[in-house]
């Protein structure tokens, strides 16, 4: 991890300092800068640092002058004892913004969200470089309900959740009518694109079109609102955890 701190202040860049290597002992500051046009030659003769934890207002200026100058790559944590830069920060590429009198809690707070951005990004470059070498795998689109009237064929985009009743897996629309399915829950799981469904516990999976909203219950569990549907799903304790990672993905 390569660290720029911009700051003009001794003492406040002495606290910058050893509040990001306790969040981050094995970093490197790579150059601590009072100046804005300072930072700028830095920046034009160096590769860009990971993160640039930064001052509003430097010895000759404002900040935001820097992105006047150079091109500036790396995301910026602002640090600063003033609130009305906000909209500013977030629009040269801040992803925190945290005012002083600096506190550990809240700087540790916006690195830990540089981290979760910086896995993401990571985690997409990965699965782009394995689209590339890996053809995509193809998940089912549709399914066939059998029943004393004849066989049902169901659009897979069109199910809002699968329900295991008395040993038997039936499928839901949104429209609430249910289906009979001869696939077990698993096998359903195996077939169906996991960015579109998940699987809550032993009995029900649910679609994330279909997911309205989200209530706390008890033991870590969710209760799972559907849209347009009086009837709730509820995730297992163990999947909980899971439940709320995928949501979040898949926005």
């Amino acid at each position: 991890m390569r660290l720029l701190l911009l700051e003009d202040e001794e003492p406040a860049l002495d606290q910058l300092r050893r509040m990001v290597l306790q969040f981050y002992p094995a970093a490197t500051v790579v150059a601590e800068c009072q100046q804005v046009s300072e930072a700028a030659a830095f920046l034009r003769t160096h590769p860009a640092p990971d993160l640039i934890l930064s001052d509003i207002e430097l010895l000759d200026g404002n900040v935001f002058q820097l992105f006047s100058l150079v091109t500036v790559s790396s995301p910026v944590v602002f640090v600063t004892a003033y609130d009305t830069f906000l909209t500013q920060a977030f629009e040269q590429n801040g992803i925190g913004y945290v005012l002083k009198p600096l506190r550990y809690e809240a700087l540790a707070a916006a690195l830990q969200k540089f981290e979760r951005l910086r896995h993401a990004l990571q985690a997409d470059a990965l699965r782009h470089l394995a689209a590339l070498v890996a053809p995509a795998p193809r998940y089912k689109e549709r399914l066939v309900s059998k029943a004393r009237t004849g066989l049902y064929l169901l659009e897979v985009a069109d199910l809002a959740y699968f329900q295991l009743r008395h040993g038997v897996t039936h499928a839901v629309d949104h429209q609430g009518r249910s289906f009979v399915l001869s696939e077990t829950l698993s096998q359903l799981e195996a077939v169906l694109d996991p960015a579109a469904f998940f699987r809550l516990n032993r009995s029900e999976m649910v679609h994330l079109r279909a997911v309205e909203r989200l209530e706390p219950y008890f033991n870590d569990t969710l209760v799972v609102h559907l849209k347009g549907q009086a009837t709730t799903l509820t995730s297992s304790t163990h999947r909980t955890p899971e439940l709320r990672r995928w949501l979040l993905g898949s926005q």
